[in-house]
Formats: structure tokens, C-alpha cells, sequence
């Protein structure tokens, strides 16, 4: 996969999604999706090539667990052929339970 195709996959939930840090106009919208780089990676091809990997983390903003889009989102990437471990939490202080995991990308760095 993609960054493109993991951004896209993220978009046809149906909800906002930021690359990075939550936009200001985003911020308080629930259910929301931000994705961010965690790790870049370099690994062996053929020969003596390397090809790059990214490691993203998603993390689903909710004001309830269980939410249907976070279930849709799973649902995708399984049919797909990904199954990630999502965790979960809930945020005290902002009210608000936050799922996360991470997925790794073909990429280029640099």
C-alpha cells in the first residue's frame, strides 16, 4: 500500500481526516481521523537496493467507543488484507475515547 491509497482509505470513512496535527477548524469534530508519519525505514531489495517503508500512526477521535465509522475503518483494511491491533483510550480531560494503530506504507523519504 500507499500513502496515497492508506489517505484514501482514510477519506471514504466519511470523516475529516488530517495528515499531521488536527486542523483548528477540525479540532473539536467528532468522529475525526488524524495520520501522521512514526517511523521511516529502509529495507533490502533485490540486490543491493533498498526501498523505504513508512510506519504511520491513525488515531480515531470519538466521543464514544465503538464508534461505527472506527468499526467501518476496521472492516476496510481487514478486507484489504490488514489487520492492525487498535488500541484504545479515554481521554479524561477533553472527553473523548481515542483509538490507534499503526500501518506501514511503501514509501519514498527524501
Amino acid at each position: 500500500m500507499t500513502q496515497k491509497e492508506l489517505s484514501e482509505i482514510l477519506h471514504d470513512i466519511g470523516c475529516p481526516v488530517n495528515e499531521g496535527v488536527s486542523s483548528l477548524k477540525n479540532e473539536k469534530v467528532f468522529p475525526r481521523i488524524d495520520y501522521w508519519e512514526i517511523m521511516w525505514e529502509d529495507t533490502m531489495a533485490s540486490g543491493d537496493d533498498y526501498e523505504n517503508e513508512i510506519t504511520w500512526q491513525i488515531s480515531f477521535y470519538a466521543r464514544k467507543p465503538r464508534n461505527p465509522k472506527l468499526i467501518a475503518l476496521k472492516n476496510r483494511l481487514n478486507e484489504l488484507g490488514y489487520h492492525p491491533t487498535i488500541a484504545h483510550e479515554y481521554v479524561t480531560e477533553d472527553r473523548v475515547w481515542h483509538s490507534y494503530f499503526s500501518i506501514t506504507t511503501d514509501g519514498v523519504i527524501g
